[in-house]
């Protein structure tokens, strides 16, 4: 037996003589808050009545009552200045735990005993519901509990279900219509960087969904969230270590339409590849030890030609393991260690049959792309809770990502009258780690002062190693005998690495009913990226026959030499950047409830303070100390921001809000170097003269929450952008793709949501789930349309819809439980409305057209605590459709895939 499987077992054994051990008690969880601000009560009182069986809540506002016999109970709720709570009629059977959530409260507003039934006080299904409800921002949430009903794997797959979120390319998320550049991303409240190059928002494919607890978007910004989020904030939470011992382990399998048991394409890899890293096969050989571009070129590995082989099942794990062990009692509150562990796992293979015309460059183009495509992430955190009032966080989150790509095409080029066989070769492996470490403190002698800490370190590498395109010719009218000649080719290597270290403070002073929030922020970036690529030619006089050998012979050692192969350096000291940024911010905010019209109005507002420093250091010549570009570019924001929340009646709110924010320029946008994208087939190269985006955030939201599951929400926004930063495609003899201010952008639209069961259908309709929304966005773009030719060229006002804005997009959800056998299933789909994708100079936009996803999930508990899942992704094999003037422009499809994975909780 191998040896991991061993060790599986025993741990699998463990967790299971601990749980056995826990489940003859009950136990009762949940948190207390302020029912007006939504503010968590630090030190509220807990009793079992008829009992000495208690505790207080620690600094999150939570509690828990261990070793409970089963039974009957009452328990009572307590904190100074507020009315008591009793819960009766808890019912507690053998190894259950119990949440309950509570909402005291202050005298001003009731001096009675509030005695109610449990009954109507569950909510461990609408948690992020009620957080969403007692929030001072304007946003949304996505739950753990939600993702494990879908088929989503990745962040990205399930950010998508979010109102106004849709994502491109399966990783960038759009919010609001706002392309990935103008929205921000945390992950446990520290900031973290895109892995893919030229691009600044954050890869969301990057980091497994089962990681993490859940995943809030902020949509309205408040003085303390960082300035430079317009479109939304994405805030990513790994899992906490939960109110008792648990372990989960889950294996699963997937089999996809167009790659499962099919010949699928290759590149030549190392041992290493299915864990997402090379083990040195890809590495540049060391130029040092070679004395000429020959000799380097002999050096090279010949692993230009692809392998074929049958693609086996998609597959992957999961395990994760937490709990919380209390270290002792004494009267200031509990003294508590918590920890979380978790792995996950995954890997498979999927082709896309891709079909391009051209019509700028009169090219068809159709073949094969073939990604084989590994993920796996692990957390681990520790936390120690004293005395009630002190909390000290060690977070720890680790996600590699690595991908195979073989793309194998045929165009046929009316433009060079040419045939073309196109092969290109990738391997891109990324990683990110993020470690943080946390404090929070209550301090009572100082009227309940609270200060939270954070110091934080974020990691991120990106590595494209031997990256090889190849192109083999023939004239266009050729016959199907006529050999086809290899053009010139290119090989290259390249990097980007990310580092990001910074440190957070902020002071809370609670001055009766009012709040206020003081702190400050240091956050210092660092980039740097590099790319060496090769070219390899025919030398003079050299014979047809080398340039017909396949590609499995042709670049071989003995082909590179006099009369042969030649190897060229390509490079150019621009090639390469390396940057720096550091942003310093201060802020101030209140947070004020008052009274207008006998209901409670809560004011969240203040300013930021925000200075960022910009260089960019650009090489001009191959020496190491130079000389230099040097690009800087230095601001200094102000940045108000206010938020309303109007409580109509206990369950409705009525929420408006303001902002100001920025958008800044990242090292590639600012930096002058370019380089060649062989997936687009376009040169890109930054601007010098990039400028920060200024933006204008205006909110308005109406909510009610008729029920824990519930939810009735209308909002409407609206944003003004000077100098929006925007990419232009510029139609010249090479396709050159660059970033450029415009004057001034507009982007407006409305929101639906709703969530409801249909219980009006009697008590079986509890357990039917809907859940929709809708996105209506509408957006304007200044700018100057250039028109004619080299000899008269005119220029003339004209708009257009910002770039990456979807008009609309639409998500629906039915869900239903079967209470009996337990099986669960959920319907999900996804549509967003004719985007466009690049914007065109002296050529046509290219948009990418809509399409209906429909996923399908089904879960069944069995026995012995395994819960089976069947999921079903594209549905409709759908193919995702660009289009240029109208014409189709580009089509990809990538079928269908069917999943089964088998999980086991302890």
């Amino acid at each position: 037996m191998p040896r991991w499987i061993t060790i599986l077992l025993a741990i699998l054994a463990f967790c299971w003589a601990a749980a056995a051990a826990l489940a003859q008690t009950a136990t009762i969880t949940g948190s207390i808050h302020d029912q007006g601000s939504g503010e968590e009560l630090v030190g509220a009182h807990v009793l079992l009545i008829g009992t000495t069986k208690g505790t207080t809540t620690d600094l999150e506002g939570k509690f828990e009552v261990r070793g409970i016999e089963p039974g009957i109970w009452s328990i009572r709720f307590s904190y100074v200045g507020y009315a008591v709570k009793v819960v009766t009629d808890i019912k507690l059977a053998p190894g259950q735990t119990l949440q309950l959530d509570i909402l005291l409260e202050q005298h001003g507003y009731t001096a009675d005993e509030v005695v109610i039934t449990a009954e109507k006080i569950l909510s461990t299904d609408a948690a992020l519901l009620s957080e969403r409800k007692r929030s001072a921002t304007i946003g949304d949430a996505l739950s753990a509990e939600s993702v494990k009903r879908s088929p989503d794997a990745t962040t990205g797959d399930a950010l998508k279900r979010v109102t106004g979120l849709s994502i491109v390319d399966n990783k960038f998320v759009f919010i609001r219509g706002i392309t990935d550049r103008y929205n921000g991303a945390t992950l446990d409240g520290a900031s973290v960087a895109s892995t893919a190059e030229g691009k600044k928002g954050f890869s969301f494919d990057l980091v497994p969904a089962g990681l993490l607890e859940n995943t809030v978007v902020v949509k309205s910004a408040t003085p303390e969230l960082p300035g430079d989020f317009t479109g939304g904030l994405v805030q990513m939470s790994t899992l906490d270590f939960p109110d008792r011992f648990v372990a989960r382990v889950t294996m699963s399998g997937s089999y996809n339409t167009q790659a499962s048991g099919k010949v699928v394409l290759q590149s030549a890899g190392g041992s290493k590849d299915w864990m997402g890293a090379d083990d040195g096969s890809r590495v540049f050989p060391d130029a040092q030890s070679h004395g000429d571009m020959t000799a380097l070129a002999r050096a090279m590995q010949n692993t230009w030609a692809p392998h074929r082989k049958s693609a086996p099942l998609n597959g992957g794990f999961s395990i994760s393991l937490g709990g919380r062990q209390t270290l002792g009692v004494d009267e200031g509150g509990t003294n508590q260690l918590g920890f979380v562990g978790a792995l996950s796992y995954s890997n498979g293979m999927q082709r896309s049959l891709r079909d391009l015309n051209d019509i700028s460059f009169s090219r068809l183009l159709a073949g094969t792309h073939d990604a084989y495509d590994v993920l796996w992430g692990g957390i681990a955190n520790v936390s120690v809770k004293l005395d009630g009032l002190h909390k000290f966080s060690f977070r720890n989150s680790y996600n590699r990502s690595a991908t195979d790509e073989v793309r194998r095409y045929h165009s046929d080029d009316g433009n060079t009258s040419q045939q073309y066989e196109y092969t290109i070769l990738s391997w891109n492996e990324r990683s990110i780690y993020t470690g943080q470490l946390t404090g929070e403190h209550t301090l009572p002698g100082l009227g309940g002062t609270s200060i939270q800490w954070r110091a934080t370190v974020s990691s991120s590498h990106s590595e494209d190693p031997d990256r090889k395109e190849v192109a083999y010719y023939r004239a266009l009218d050729a016959g199907s005998t006529d050999p086809y000649y290899a053009a010139t080719n290119k090989r290259s290597w390249a990097h980007l690495n990310d580092r990001t270290v910074g440190g957070h403070v902020d002071v809370t002073v609670p001055l009766e009913e009012i709040r206020l929030k003081a702190g400050g922020v240091l956050e210092r970036r660092e980039s740097n990226y590099g790319i060496r690529y090769f070219t390899v030619e025919g030398s003079f006089g050299m014979p047809d026959s080398l340039l017909m050998l396949p590609l499995e012979d042709i670049y071989t050692a003995s082909n590179f030499g006099p009369g042969k192969f030649m190897l060229r350096e390509s490079s150019k000291p621009t090639d390469s950047y390396n940057g720096d940024r550091t942003v310093r911010a201060a802020f101030a905010m209140l947070d004020v409830p008052v009274q207008v019209f006998d209901r409670r109005l809560r004011i969240v507002g203040g300013v930021r303070l925000e200075e960022s420093d910009l260089r960019v250091n650009v090489p001009r010549s191959d020496l190491p100390d130079g000389p230099f570009d040097h690009i800087r570019l230095r601001n200094q924001d102000l940045l108000p921001s206010v938020n309303l929340t109007y409580a109509l009646t206990e369950n409705t709110n009525v929420r408006a809000a303001y902002a100001e924010s920025v958008n800044r320029p990242e090292f590639r946008e600012g930096a002058p170097v370019s380089y060649f994208d062989y997936v687009t087939y376009e040169s890109v190269g930054g601007n010098p003269s990039l400028q920060r985006a200024y933006i204008h955030n205006y909110d308005l939201r109406f909510e009610i929450f008729p029920g824990i599951r519930d939810l009735l929400a209308l909002s409407v926004f609206h944003k003004s952008i000077s100098g929006a930063i925007e990419e232009q495609l510029f139609q010249t003899a090479t396709r050159t793709r660059t970033w450029f201010n415009s004057s001034l952008a507009q982007n407006t639209g409305y929101e639906v949501e709703v969530r409801s069961t249909l219980s009006f259908l009697g008590p079986y309709g509890e357990n039917f789930g809907i859940a929709g929304n809708y996105t209506r966005v509408n957006s304007r773009v200044e700018y100057v349309e250039v028109g004619g030719n080299s000899i008269s060229t005119t220029f003339t006002p004209a708009t257009r819809p910002m770039q990456g804005q979807s008009p609309f997009m639409i998500n629906l959800a039915l869900t239903f439980t079967e209470p009996g056998l337990g099986t669960s299933v959920s319907v999900l789909y996804n549509k967003f409305g004719r985007r466009l994708t690049t914007v065109g100079f002296l050529a046509e936009d290219i948009y990418e057209e809509p399409r209906d996803l429909v996923d399908l999930a089904v879960t069944q508990p069995l026995w012995w605590g395994i819960q089976a899942k069947l999921t079903i992704k594209n549905v409709g094999d759908k193919e995702r459709v660009l289009t240029q003037g109208g014409i189709p422009y580009e089509s990809t499809s990538t079928g269908r895939t069917f999943g089964l994975s088998l999980s086991m909780n302890l």
